[in-house]
């Protein structure tokens, strides 16, 4: 049961290399592919386009299995299915209306995670995918949506997020003390470490749990596994919510004419027919994955490779702010959007709550009360210092996923002003989040810990 319950998380966050290395230790050091699997693993995850497409590469070359290309095939497809029906579910009826298609595609995906084994049935080729969208596809749809962002907005766009973000991660810190005086007999001799793993995982994502994780040598396999199984379906719950919660759009900046002219010219060339659509999208796309190449280059040269994604932020909008003018874009939010309902279908998909709630009631009370804490906390103090619900909704999201799945709910709100520091403030959380993770470890121990 654990084996799965490890599988299942670590496809579902694929930054938890650590601990998926340290299962594979445990368990069979003698096999080839999981020598070859090993290296793919091991490596920095960060959202680099070059690190996902060596990781896809090494785990096809390894043994040139024709059934992994097939079940990686049918994986894949079981995700697309999973966005479809998420899209046409909000177009089609009213209930899907109110969820939105990403939350949909969330929703479905999770569906056959729980009653179906076709993210199961091979934990190779699921990996293989899941590593596909987080590694290579999501940045590039980042990347895309980012084309189209001005960057004189971006120092007005980011003061309200960033408060949200910095009002969501102290009530991180409150609830996981608040949360561990309660259920801190019941988590046992180790849980102050999976509470500080927690904490630093809800404050910048799941990287910020694997590097707490190996900071305080929390190498009890079974009891990571259940930590990680419950933390994702709370984490794919607590999402849910955020993206269902009423909230008013944010306004709209003042006009910029001449983005305006600019964006009606697009307009007027794409409007003329498909092929032009999808002339647009391929040279959108490989400016796309020329821009993430130079970040990904950027960012290992300054020994920041996790840092790649916040680098892609700044030069994005740049260079479509250089070559709107000459080239046009507009093709490009269709891809992105597209990649956005894959990525939440993904979310779902690595959620099977069956095997996730047979680890029992403590963890799951420890997690809820955490982000029920935190979300309280940040709501509360959103509205003592007049931000905006949006940009509070965007810094928890930022706060508990990290700055994909922040930036993913902005793309799919619509909230374009809410682009940029979506993954400003999920970065930050990836600089902030182990540490603050490491000191709650040394303070619950000395404080609340059973002796």
């Amino acid at each position: 049961m654990m084996e799965v319950l490890a599988s299942k998380h670590f496809v579902s966050r694929p930054s938890l290399s650590y601990i998926h290395e340290k299962r594979r230790t445990l368990q069979s050091p003698t096999s080839s592919y999981q020598k070859k699997k090993k290296k793919a693993t091991t490596a920095t995850t960060s959202s680099l386009s070059q690190n996902g497409l060596a990781c896809v590469s090494a785990n096809f070359t390894g043994d040139g299995n024709v059934k992994l290309y097939f079940e990686s095939a049918l994986v894949l497809a079981s995700l697309i299915s999973c966005a479809f029906a998420g899209d046409m579910t909000e177009k089609k009826t009213q209930f899907g209306k109110y969820l939105g298609n990403a939350l949909s595609a969330l929703l479905v995906g999770c569906f056959l995670a729980s009653f179906t084994g076709v993210f199961t049935f091979s934990s190779n080729a699921t990996t293989i995918v899941f590593d596909l969208i987080w590694d290579v596809l999501m940045p590039l749809g980042v990347t895309l949506a980012l084309l189209n962002v001005k960057v004189s907005d971006f120092a007005t766009q980011s003061k309200e997020v960033l408060l949200g973000f910095s009002f969501a991660s102290v009530g991180s810190i409150l609830g996981t003390v608040f949360s561990f005086a309660l259920f801190s007999k019941s988590l046992g001799a180790l849980g102050y470490k999976i509470a500080a793993c927690m904490c630093a995982s809800y404050i910048g994502g799941s990287l910020n749990f694997a590097a707490t994780a190996k900071a305080l040598e929390l190498t009890n396999a079974n009891l990571l596994a259940a930590s990680m199984a419950a933390d994702n379906v709370l984490m794919a719950v607590f999402l849910g919510l955020l993206m269902v919660l009423p909230c008013k759009p944010p306004h709209p900046l003042p006009v910029d004419v001449e983005e305006d002219e600019r964006t009606a010219k697009a307009k007027e060339k794409t409007n003329s027919t498909p092929e032009m659509i999808a002339g647009s999208a391929v040279r959108a796309s490989v400016v796309a994955t020329a821009i993430l190449f130079v970040s990904s280059l950027l960012a290992k040269l300054s020994n920041l490779e996790n840092f790649s994604l916040a680098i892609t932020c700044i030069i994005a909008p740049f260079i479509g702010v250089l070559l709107n003018s000459k080239l046009d874009f507009s093709g490009s939010q269709f891809i992105s959007k597209n990649i956005m309902l894959l990525f939440f279908a993904c979310i779902g998909a690595g959620c099977n709550v069956f095997t996730a709630f047979a680890v029992g009631a403590p963890l799951f009370g420890f997690i809820f009360f955490l982000l029920l804490a935190q979300l309280l906390f940040a709501l509360l103090f959103a509205k003592a210092f007049r931000v905006p619900l949006w940009a509070t909704l965007i810094g928890l999201n930022a706060s508990a996923g990290g700055p994909a799945t922040a930036f993913a709910m902005a793309a799919s709100k619509g909230w374009k002003r809410a682009l940029q520091p979506a993954v400003l403030a999920g970065t930050i959380g990836y600089a902030i989040g182990t540490m603050v993770g490491c000191v709650m470890s040394v303070f619950l121990r000395a404080t609340l810990a059973p002796s």
